[in-house]
């Protein structure tokens, strides 16, 4: 029997903390409730883990699923266009120096948006972006 995850192998970092901040909440909460002898202590329970905890891990899930969508478009228009520049140089459109010269400029450009992309993603996260220390 394979089991397989909607979005990737690993689950997000931030899910765990949301998840651990709204099932303790619920505990409190429901526990609370039962000491100040309140009958319907259970709906805490329902509530928390039914409602809270499904919709609270669904918005982290959906908020860090736009990066990895933005990443995934990046790298397949990156590839797209190097398989168009090898099919322009081979059916011989392009000299020898040009493929390597538009090839350099590719690259550059595809590092750049991935440094950019990982910027963002550490900004989401609230950490200091990739590369960058606080000397």
């Amino acid at each position: 029997m394979s089991r397989t995850l909607s979005h990737s192998a690993r689950p997000d970092p931030m899910s765990a903390v949301v998840s651990a901040v709204v099932t303790t909440g619920t505990l409190v909460v429901a526990f609370g409730l039962l000491a100040l002898d309140v009958e319907s202590f259970w709906l805490a329970f329902v509530v928390g883990f039914g409602v809270v905890l499904p919709a609270a891990v669904g918005l982290v899930e959906y908020d860090w699923s736009d990066d990895r969508q933005s990443t995934a478009d990046r790298d397949s228009e990156a590839e797209a266009a190097l398989a168009a520049l090898r099919q322009r140089y081979a059916r011989g459109e392009l000299s020898e120096v040009e493929f390597e010269r538009r090839l350099e400029q590719l690259l550059e450009t595809a590092a750049v948006s991935a440094r950019g992309t990982e910027h963002r993603a550490d900004e989401k996260r609230g950490e200091a972006p990739t590369g960058v220390s606080d000397q």
